[in-house]
């Protein structure tokens, strides 16, 4: 059951990162954000009235301090990918090297606050993701 919500994300990532690499120079960075978040507004309201819920008052109020988190964060990937693009990150590495050192927080934020194990295995996988990003980064 895994695998295809893994390829939904696989493929809507490529998608965002080609849109963030595309938008106009011209336009300031946060009203594009505002159209993206339009845009999410809709297609979220409709696939929220496609999939089985309770009331929409009753699924509000479900909201916890995660929802409000996860909207800011959003909002601060999307304009520091934006700024990255037009700054000349490469679409063929941003992405790469930003994810790996979200991986690399990720093990200590798992390890720390959710005590997840960090094996040898992990440590060694995580060295190589710092090779990766040295090679990566240098040109």
């Amino acid at each position: 059951m895994i695998f295809l919500p893994i390829t939904v994300a696989v493929l809507t990532n490529v998608l965002y990162h080609i849109a963030s690499k595309s938008i106009s120079d011209e336009q300031n960075a946060f009203m594009g954000l505002v159209v993206n978040y339009a845009t999410a507004l809709i297609a979220s309201a409709i696939l929220f009235f496609l999939t089985p819920h309770e009331k929409i008052l009753v699924e509000a109020a479900k909201s916890n301090w995660a929802c409000i988190l996860m909207g800011l964060s959003i909002t601060g990937v999307e304009a520091a990918f934006v700024m990255i693009y037009r700054a000349g990150g490469e679409l063929s590495t941003a992405s790469l090297i930003v994810n790996i050192l979200i991986a690399l927080a990720m093990l200590i934020v798992g390890g720390v606050f959710y005590n997840e194990q960090i094996s040898a295995q992990k440590i060694f996988g995580a060295a190589l993701c710092i090779a990766g990003v040295i090679i990566l980064s240098s040109h």
